[in-house]
Parts: structure tokens; sequence; C-alpha cells
């Protein structure tokens, strides 16, 4: 209650700057509209008629598969993409959005899962960016500006320093900062992208927090995600999108999560897990004492069919493990051995030769080469097996890639797109693709958050295809935050906290109560099998 109080009596001073705000729609008032959009592509109909509305003081979920049209529904909503045919109203004012000032103008912001800061300024310099307060001479008021962000920051519940680097904050505090600029600008409707994707959960509770006060002061919200849980939490409306139409518009709390992803999926996935009995086999990944890089100590084994699964909330540094183990990253201390042959230190080309496979967390950081095509990035790591000295036998590799396209149903109007223009989902498909073309050579598969920011559909593809690989006797080292698919996917779980494993749980043993209780305490119930950390 004195968190509210503080920020009402904030919320009062910042009135005082911001005098000639515009008013906040009246709650339930339609503040934007959307009429028969259309949008095409070369060879994609990307919306087909498409109707969407957003009320003042409400969470309007957006829902759908990578590729259904939701990007291209917000690029709309920013400006960034104009449609061929339909109409587009503000407050009830029919409006043309040639460019994203005009979006902005309108007092709609957009804040995209890929932030849209820029780090080398300072906090108050990007929640003012394009829009600077001047003093009477014409020159930047940098005063003003610092008092104004510390008021957009306060209403929020964040206290930093409004000359900090934007840089140097953590990612939730970065999202806020976008939030805080929307407010600058005085937005009746933010559209959230994604917004929780790399926030631990109490980031995600902090930023629900601030959704509830923005509804209270009568700004709408579009909120995109693919975490159902998060849907049911705090939006009043889901509307569904596949294939570029609107399938549905609902209250949230008159569906069902099945509903949910039968409507995004058009079928009925009655098991999103698709677990079956494993066959467990020898040992192929043996890591003992593994250290650097933010690791100590590391002892894990993966044996041929498993499913080993790597939990730990952000920060643990479950995703530095496949990268030390791999040679990405730095290791300092402990051997890593495949199939009986040791893996020399830092050194992926010894790895990839003796059958380690790593998809990183960060597909366009360090995953995908955007540039370049379907095809290029399909058979990067297997490109000794259609190149004859310099050369590269061009209609072997398009065979051997599209095999795979097909496969895993990938959607691509060829193999010569370049891969940025595909969706996350069947990026991340080619990723995978990437080693299993590898599959003659590939005996253990470490995956890194391999499912973060795809949709559902994709995301039952991946979980069948993992399933099928171990039962091919590939071993598969799963590291992942997200505790429900850690629950369903993995034979065993490892627990991490701070670059140290604290619990290993069996399938029958492990619960979200176990799992939460090793990575936040550093050890899980007594019932459950307890690694001793180094220096116990």
């Amino acid at each position: 209650m004195a968190r509210r109080d503080e920020a009402a009596g904030e919320g009062t001073a910042v009135s005082d700057t911001r005098a000639s705000a515009p008013p906040v729609a009246a709650p339930g008032r339609v503040v934007l509209a959307m009429e028969g959009i259309r949008k095409t592509f070369p060879g994609v109909v990307a919306l087909d008629d498409v109707d969407f509305e957003v009320r003042a003081g409400e969470v309007h979920a957006l829902l759908g598969e990578n590729g259904a049209g939701k990007s291209t529904l917000i690029k709309i909503v920013a400006g960034l993409y104009r449609p061929d045919a339909g109409v587009i109203r503000v407050d009830g004012e029919p409006v043309e959005f040639r460019n994203p000032a005009d979006s902005l103008e309108r007092r709609i912001k957009v804040v995209y899962q890929e932030l849209d800061l820029v780090p080398g300024l300072s906090v108050a310099e990007n929640v003012f960016l394009g829009g600077y307060p001047r003093t009477s001479h014409g020159l930047v008021d940098f005063a003003a500006m610092r008092r104004r962000t510390t008021e957009l920051l306060g209403e929020l519940g964040l206290t930093i320093d409004p000359d900090r680097p934007v840089g140097e904050l953590r990612v939730a505090q970065q999202q806020l900062v976008e939030i805080a600029r929307a407010l600058s600008r005085h937005a009746q409707l933010i559209v959230m992208d994604e917004p929780t994707s790399a926030l631990s959960s109490g980031e995600v509770d902090i930023l629900f927090g601030v959704i509830a006060r923005l509804q209270e002061r009568g700004v709408a919200i579009v909120y995109v995600s693919h975490k159902l849980d998060e849907i049911y939490r705090i939006a009043d409306r889901v509307t569904v999108f596949r294939d570029g139409k609107r399938v549905v518009t609902e209250a949230a709390a008159a569906t069902t999560p099945r509903q949910l992803v039968a409507w995004m999926v058009g079928r009925d996935l009655q098991d999103l897990f698709p677990k079956t009995a494993p066959e467990i086999g020898r040992p192929l990944l043996e890591a003992r004492g593994v250290s650097g890089s933010g690791l100590h100590g590391i002892d894990l084994t993966v044996r041929a069919g498993e499913v080993v699964g790597i939990f730990g909330l952000m920060g643990a540094g479950i995703n530095t493990v496949g990268r030390v183990l791999f040679g990405a990253s730095e290791r300092a201390g402990g051997t890593v051995a495949l199939d009986g042959q040791a893996i020399r230190p830092n050194t992926p080309r010894d790895a990839i030769a003796k059958g380690l496979g790593l998809l990183t967390e960060s597909r366009k950081d360090d995953g995908l080469v955007l540039p370049l095509s379907v095809r290029a990035n399909m058979t990067l790591a297997s490109l000794s097996r259609f190149a004859n000295l310099s050369w590269i036998h061009g209609r072997e590799e398009a065979r051997a890639a599209g095999q795979w396209v097909d496969r895993l149903s990938i959607k691509t109007p060829s193999l010569a797109q370049p891969v940025r223009y595909l969706s996350g989902g069947n990026q991340q498909k080619v990723l995978m693709a990437r080693w299993l073309l590898r599959q003659h050579n590939l005996k253990v598969l470490m995956l890194a958050e391999p499912t973060r920011g795809i949709d559902v559909g994709s995301k039952a593809e991946i979980y069948r295809l993992i399933d099928e690989m171990a039962h091919g006797g590939m071993g598969i080292l799963f590291m992942s935050t997200e505790i429900p698919e850690i629950l369903g996917i993995a034979d065993r779980i490892l627990v991490m906290r701070e670059g140290r494993i604290t619990a290993e749980l069996t399938r029958a043993e492990a619960t979200q109560e176990r799992l939460v209780a090793a990575a936040a305490v550093g050890r899980a119930p007594a019932s459950a099998g307890v690694a001793q950390e180094a220096g116990d």
C-alpha cells in the first residue's frame, strides 16, 4: 500500500510537468479498431481481411503460431508497414500511418521483444529519445529531462539513476525504461511483444504489477505471448490468429488452454509433451570437475537414448554449461569426454568432429547467419559432406536440405530464402536441421532454451523430434528455465544455482516445488537426490 501511495504522489508531480497531456480514454472505449486489414508480400498473404480492436483499460492478448500474422499486424500498428486494404481507426477517427512517427503521434507505442534502446545513452536520454524537452532558448533541458524520467520511473516502481547508461541495466529494467518512454509520449495504447522471454519469475511479477497500474490509468495493452499461463494471469480478452486470419476473439476467462492451442494450430494437441519410455544405453557425454566461465566443479553424464534436463533460474549458468562443454566458452579445468574420447578444451572443431552438437540459446546472435539462405544455414556444420576440395556440390546440398525442410515442416518459400525472413519457430527448426544433417556422426546434441520465443505448435514438433532422436540412440542435454517443459521432456534433471549443480532428480522425483527449492536456496527437499556443492 505504501508503494501505491508513493506512486500516486509521484504521479501528481508528473502532472505538473505534463499539464498539456491529452486525457486517457475512458475505460471500455475502443482506442484502436482495425477493419478488413489485408497485407501481402511476394508469394505470401500475411493478413487476410483481419478485424481487431483494443479497448481502453484492457489487456488484449494476441496469440498465434509464428508466421500467423501477429508480427505483421504489430508493424502495421507501429507504422512500419502500410496495409494493402482495410481501415484503421484511432478513437473512432480513420487514420493512415505512413511511418512510425504517425503512430507515435496517435499515442501508440510498441515495445518490441528486441528492445529499441541505445545502450550508450543514459536512461533519461532513452526515455525522451526523439522528443527531448527544451529550454526557452531551444537547448535540451537536461535538468527537466532527469526530473521527469525519475518521476515516470517512480510511477512504474523503479528507482534508478537517470544518468546511468541504459546498457548497464538488466533486461527487466530496460523494458521498464521502454514503458517509461511510452508514458513520456502519453501513450494510450502500448503493444508488448513477448515481454517476458528473458525475465525471471520475480521480474515477471514486477512487470505484471506495472501492467495493472497502466490499466488503472486507462491505458490499453496489446500483449503478445506464447506462454498461456501468462495469458490467464493478466488478459481480459484474447484474439487468436492462424495463417493470416483472425480465428476467434473471446473473453480469456471463457476459454481453456486446450481450446487456445487448438485454435492456434488448427488441431487438438492432446499431448504437448509426447514423452515415451526411454531405452537408456551406455554413457556418451561425461564431464568431470568442469570449471570456467562462471561454472564450478560440474559433473554430469548423458547416456545413449537419455534426455537430461538442466534447470535453473535466470543467471544460474545453465546455458553456459553447453557452451563450455562445446568449447565456445572457456573451460579452465576439468575433463570432457564423448563416447570415451577426450574433447580438447576450448576447441569447438574437436567437439564437432567427435560427435557433439550445440544449439545455442540465442539463435540470432550466435546461431544463425541471418543474411544467408535457409540452405546455407542448414549445411553450415556439414559442408565437408557436400564439398570436393574447394567446390560445393549444390544439387546434393539442396537435396539434403530439402529433405529436412519437408521432414520438419519448415515454412519457407524456397531454400534460397534468407533465413532472417522466417518466423522464430521455423528459424529454430533450421538450426535443428543443421545438426540433424550430421546424424551420421552426431552422438550428443545439447539444446539451450530451444523453444524460447516460439509458438505452441512448433514447441510440440520440437518435443516430438527430441523424443524421436533419443529413441534413435542419441543423447540429449536439454537446458531450460521453463519448468513445465523440463518436467515434460527430461528423463533426469540437474538443477543449478550460481554455476553449481545443487540437485539431481529422477523423472519420478521431480516436481515444480523441488526444482524451485533447489534452484532458489541451493538444496532440494530431503527426498530428492542432492549433489554436494564444492566446499561442503
